[in-house]
């Protein structure tokens, strides 16, 4: 059997969330890129884009009082039974817009972790998230971000497309295949993704295949600069890696920034 979804429906679905926590539950590559540049808890924390909580409940752990906000009921409800019945307030989990996020009490640090912030390809979604963040934090408060930046070779594939698999064993026995292709939109502002995702060796059930299409933004490094000052923030650090070595424009695919508040 095999399904599509689209872009503006596949991150409310159940079968995405089940691939995003085979994927993901476990990856905390990020977490010392935030325990480096985070203010000491107990601060108060933000994390738009919190998906399943894997990073917001590691971080809660560590006694931050963190409020997860996502568009997906699925993630957040995945992200509440994660929750341990001894921690009934942090995190705290919202279904909102991080583009028209209601809040009255400010944040000290507010966080945009995994590329969330590339998923806002429509024209003035990142500069209204951008904004609606510096007017939520404290003074001289932080933001910290995962952003794709595409290297020289994702730069190269306007006429081809690449290719790469992975496969994961799941708790019943069966096996996920994830193949993803990506290729350079037209425009040069974006890259398209397709993911697709094949249910195998599943006893006494059918095969099934997902696939998803979506857009990501592909701004350089210096658009994002432009976007961050304009935002009213000074970018403080820039890494390139989990292991923080500084970024290399054209080299490095994930830039990591600790932003401030100006």
């Amino acid at each position: 059997m095999a399904f599509a979804i689209r872009q503006d429906t596949i991150y409310a679905h159940q079968r995405y969330t089940s691939f995003y926590e085979l994927e993901l539950a476990g990856f905390l590559d990020d977490l010392p890129f935030y325990r480096r540049h985070l203010p000491p808890p107990p601060a108060r924390l933000l994390e738009l884009g919190c998906g399943t909580g894997r990073l917001g409940l590691a971080l809660a752990k560590e006694g931050y009082r963190l409020v997860g906000v996502d568009l997906s009921l699925a993630m957040l409800r995945e992200a509440a039974a994660r929750r341990p019945a001894t921690r009934r307030t942090w995190p705290a989990y919202l279904c909102m817009d991080m583009t028209r996020l209601a809040f009255r009490a400010p944040f000290d640090a507010i966080t945009i972790p995994y590329n969330t912030l590339n998923l806002l390809t429509e024209p003035g979604a990142v500069a209204r998230c951008l904004a609606e963040a510096r007017a939520l934090l404290s003074p001289g408060g932080r933001l910290l971000l995962q952003l794709f930046v595409p290297n020289r070779h994702h730069l190269a594939l306007t006429d081809r497309k690449q290719f790469q698999f992975r496969i994961f064993d799941c708790p019943d026995g069966a096996k996920v295949i994830k193949e993803i292709l990506k290729w350079r939109a037209a425009d040069g502002h974006c890259f398209h993704l397709r993911e697709t995702y094949r249910l195998r060796f599943r006893p006494g059930l059918a095969n099934e295949d997902w696939r998803y299409d979506y857009r990501i933004l592909g701004h350089p490094f210096g658009r994002w600069q432009e976007l961050l000052a304009e935002a009213g923030f000074g970018i403080a650090v820039a890494a390139g890696d989990y292991h923080l070595t500084p970024f290399v424009d054209g080299e490095h695919s994930t830039l990591l920034i600790a932003a401030q508040a100006r």
